[in-house]
């Protein structure tokens, strides 16, 4: 009586990635709405790509996450630009707010779960905004080491 086909691997519960998307999802303290819709995305992810949908997402969290973050600060009558690093979580969790912004941004999917599996294939490919993003980031950062 189960949904999922007999060769789909369910990725751990506890897996601190999925914890991150699912947490970063959630409105109001609804966990389990948050978690649904996590699972939903990588069951999207699977049938759009006919490959495992953990690896898929993994990649594309990695290659959405910035190295840097930029502060702008004041100096003098000049605003300048410092950039820090940021550790692995920090990374994955700005990765995931700019895939999340673009989603909401769209209305081209039916759900927020096809929208967010046809967002995380597009960066994979590379051609999604949310690359560009980065790309900016890392840019203004080097100007500005």
């Amino acid at each position: 009586s189960s949904r999922l086909p007999a060769f789909y691997d369910i990725p751990p519960a506890h897996d601190p990635l999925l914890h991150l998307l699912t947490t970063s999802i959630m409105k109001n303290g609804r966990y389990s709405k948050a978690a649904k819709i996590t699972s939903d995305t990588l069951l999207y992810i699977h049938t759009y790509t006919r490959a495992p949908a953990l690896p898929i997402l993994r990649s594309a969290i990695l290659m959405a996450s910035p190295a840097v973050r930029n502060v702008r600060f004041k100096s003098g009558s000049k605003s300048q630009v410092r950039p820090y690093p940021l550790n692995e979580r920090q990374r994955s969790k700005k990765g995931i707010d700019w895939l999340l912004a673009e989603v909401k941004g769209k209305m081209s999917g039916r759900t927020l779960q096809e929208r967010l599996a046809r967002e995380v294939i597009a960066i994979v490919r590379g051609d999604s905004p949310v690359l560009k993003l980065r790309e900016d980031a890392h840019k203004l950062a080097m100007v500005n080491r």
